[in-house]
């Protein structure tokens, strides 16, 4: 059984629909976290707890809040909302987590993974000043790698629109803006480009741990969508 299953959502709910439509395997707890900013219309009616916070959280922010909503899980698999799950595809996360806990296991990439509570406690959690998305997964591997904590994706046959959000014109010139800022900030905490083009091995390269990251309020301020 997958412990908690939690999908962050902005928008195109028949999306959402669907993907929860695919699932085929148990699933103790299915969570959304509803950042849109005019709620879920019909697919409020869909079987799962509903987070509707006043603001975006952000897809790092989104995944923290499912890991402190739900602290006694032993891992947590987040799903984007533009994915059709392929046929035993969970099946095969839940088996991969469960045979080797301790790590960060994606479904082909990170469309879907699994994150164990014994990788969020080496690691930490999600750095949310890659608001509101992107390059947080880069962090997030870079940091299991210092950590000497065990990523890596399964095969399978989940697919993924990719990038459904930024098609909507609003979403895009929002995107154009952030991207580049959450860009800018993993280079000033790695000392380098995402995957392959990091020097530091500490958050900028201050000598502390690879967990520490401290909330920058302007950030949340300056990118929201």
């Amino acid at each position: 059984m997958i412990p908690v299953l939690a999908f962050p959502v902005i928008g195109r709910f028949d999306l959402l629909e669907r993907a929860i439509a695919s699932i085929d395997y148990p699933v103790g707890k299915l969570l959304i976290i509803d950042n849109s900013p005019l709620g879920l219309g019909d697919a409020a009616s869909l079987p799962a707890v509903v987070t509707r916070p006043p603001s975006n959280l952000g897809f790092p922010g989104s995944v923290n809040h499912v890991i402190k909503t739900h602290p006694a899980a032993p891992w947590w698999a987040i799903a984007n909302a533009d994915i059709v799950f392929g046929p035993g595809d969970l099946a095969r996360l839940d088996e991969a987590m469960t045979s080797h806990p301790g790590g960060w296991v994606g479904i082909v990439d990170w469309r879907v993974f699994g994150l164990s509570a014994a990788a969020v406690e080496r690691v930490g959690f999600f750095d949310e000043n890659f608001h509101p998305c992107y390059c947080e997964d880069a962090d997030y591997e870079y940091r299991c790698t210092l950590a000497g904590v065990p990523w890596g994706a399964i095969p399978g046959t989940t697919t993924h629109e990719r990038s459904v959000t930024i098609k909507e014109a609003h979403y895009a010139a929002r995107n154009a803006q952030t991207y580049p800022a959450n860009r800018a900030y993993y280079y000033a905490k790695w000392g380098g480009e995402l995957r392959g083009g990091e020097t530091f091995t500490t958050p900028f390269d201050s000598g502390g741990s690879v967990a520490a990251w401290s909330l920058d309020l302007r950030r949340l301020r300056d990118q929201p969508w």
